[in-house]
């Protein structure tokens, strides 16, 4: 089998010609919503302080007035579970609560089982698969096992939320969401 390496914003990617499979690389995630107010409001634990999360949950304080933006910098494929009434309310029922608590969301699938999911969404006519670099993909809402509208980001292995993706560029509670401001670099 030959193995050919591109590098593609500096960030080595290794092909597997024979099967155009790859391995995982490090992409970039900037905040969901062009607004200097959204702020990072739960990553390891929820409210930062409470029981365990591992994902970023990022908000403004508004429901369904401010574009949900695809996070990753670059053209990637962004697929799409609907299927939820729009919410700016709350469902705490967990796994019960629509697409098993996930609400509205997208799903950039990489390799080696990682995928990048971006969770709540409040539909409208952005809502679609697509591939894009950052287009707005929805409203910021509360679909699903929410609690309140925000925008949740988690970036998974084999369906296993890892937290390096956000820690390593030093996102906390209080890190600005703000579209152009680098909030992690997830793995593909």
């Amino acid at each position: 089998m030959q193995r050919r390496n591109i590098t593609l914003a500096g960030t080595l990617v290794a092909m597997v010609v024979a099967g155009m499979s790859s391995i995982a690389f490090a992409a970039t995630a900037n905040g969901p919503i062009c607004d200097t107010n959204a702020k990072v409001n739960s990553t390891t634990y929820y409210s930062c302080s409470g029981s365990t999360h591992t994902a970023l949950d990022i908000s403004n304080g508004t429901c369904s007035s401010w574009n949900h933006r695809g996070m990753l910098v670059g053209s990637y494929r962004y697929t799409l579970y609907s299927g939820c009434a729009n919410s700016c309310g709350s469902c705490t029922g967990g796994s019960a609560c629509c697409n098993g608590g996930a609400g509205n969301y997208y799903v950039v699938s990489g390799a080696s089982g990682w995928d990048f999911r971006q969770l709540h969404i409040n539909t409208n006519g952005s809502s679609y698969t697509q591939t894009c670099d950052r287009c707005a993909l929805g409203l910021v809402g509360s679909t699903g096992n929410s609690t309140g509208a925000h925008v949740h980001a988690d970036n998974r292995q084999y369906g296993t939320r890892k937290s390096a993706w956000y820690t390593s560029v030093g996102t906390t509670c209080g890190s600005s969401g703000y579209c152009s401001n680098r909030v992690g670099v997830p793995t593909l």
